[in-house]
């Protein structure tokens, strides 16, 4: 009995030896043995593998003014520091199927001597995108984009009697805006990629109802003070430049236009240059652009250059 056992787990062992197969590496007396383990009705294709892969960038920065005898602006001096955190996570498959989520925060302390501080910088960004590819440089996708600050803004005067007053114009979720969008995707491989949005949505949501009177204005962002949100139907556009130019430069832009049927488009520019000057060292030059007609006619811009810590993670 015990032989014919014997005999039957050779034919089984060799039976297996010969067949293609594919598996995890084996190791049998510190050598290692790879095999193909392959199902009979197989066509070759590998079962579906999941690739997750995160991304921290940290950036902290410094700037400074001082000016001797400058008669332009007596509040001009000024101390500066900004943070930047940007984490991404995405989970793909080998072929087709990719889920990314983005937050990115921005966030600047400004201190004028003998004057005000404030919270100068204050941009705040969680991204969700769902992307299909169809070819090779072609895809469809589904993305949801939201956005507020931490901390109140106010805006600085000086009242009759020569003292400083500030108001509050915006502060966290006032406004909260979201912007939702589906479509078709174009992507240059290791450039970036632009994004149609044939629907979408944008949400503008007011958590503070005391801005209006603190304000005396009755449209907030464009929602009218017997509202709390705002929803507008139309489509967009979303251009995603991340591109090495050099080993020492980085091109960051993110340019997002949204064109609803009444009203002329938002638009809204992020670009970032980062020069690398040594490892942990690097400057940067950002510049932001935004125009809401709702907001303000102008075109408002701004422009940051700085040189700071950088710790990818």
């Amino acid at each position: 009995m015990w032989g014919r056992q014997i005999a039957v787990g050779w034919i089984l062992g060799i039976f297996v030896l010969h067949w293609p197969t594919q598996a995890q590496q084996l190791v049998w007396k510190d050598k290692d043995i790879i095999s193909h383990l392959k199902i009979p009705a197989d066509s070759g294709s590998s079962i579906i593998r999941l690739r997750i892969t995160q991304q921290l960038h940290y950036t902290l920065s410094l700037s400074g003014a001082l000016f001797i005898n400058w008669e332009h602006d007596p509040n001009a001096n000024q101390v500066m520091l900004i943070q930047d955190i940007i984490y991404q996570c995405r989970v793909e498959t080998e072929r087709r199927f990719r889920f990314s989520q983005k937050v990115v925060h921005r966030l600047g302390f400004q201190y004028f001597f003998d004057s005000i501080a404030r919270f100068h910088v204050d941009d705040n960004q969680f991204e969700v995108r769902l992307e299909w590819r169809i070819r090779k440089n072609h895809g469809c996708f589904l993305s949801s984009l939201l956005s507020t600050r931490l901390f109140n803004s106010y805006r600085f005067s000086v009242n009759d009697s020569g003292y400083l007053i500030r108001t509050l114009t915006s502060s966290f979720l006032t406004p909260l805006t979201g912007l939702f969008s589906g479509g078709v995707q174009l992507k240059w491989p290791f450039f970036g990629s632009l994004n149609i949005g044939i629907t979408s949505a944008k949400l503008t949501w007011i958590r503070d109802r005391g801005i209006y009177e603190t304000l005396g204005a009755t449209i907030y962002y464009g929602v009218p003070e017997e509202k709390q949100y705002l929803f507008e139907y139309g489509f967009s556009i979303q251009l995603l430049i991340n591109h090495d130019v050099s080993t020492w430069l980085h091109w960051d832009c993110d340019l997002l236009i949204f064109k609803n049927t009444n009203l002329p488009p938002d638009i809204s520019v992020r670009n970032n240059l980062g020069f690398r000057l040594a490892k942990f060292l690097k400057a940067h030059i950002q510049t932001r652009l935004y125009y809401e007609e709702r907001v303000s006619k102008k075109v408002q811009m701004e422009n940051i250059v700085s040189v700071g810590l950088v710790v990818s993670l």
